[in-house]
């Protein structure tokens, strides 16, 4: 399953959906139910939940 925009992923341990995607393998995740505080990481960095 390839992470999409809006797939729910976990980064460290703590769940995030992601919100951007960008061609240089890098994401926007932000915490379910925050909007106001996104993170840039690594797509390798992220595991997907089914």
């Amino acid at each position: 399953m390839d992470i999409e925009v809006g797939s729910r992923v976990v980064y460290k341990g703590v769940e995030y959906q992601v919100v951007w995607i960008y061609e240089n393998g890098n994401v926007e995740i932000a915490k379910k139910g925050y909007s106001s505080k996104i993170d840039l990481v690594p797509k390798n960095d992220l595991t997907i939940i089914d």
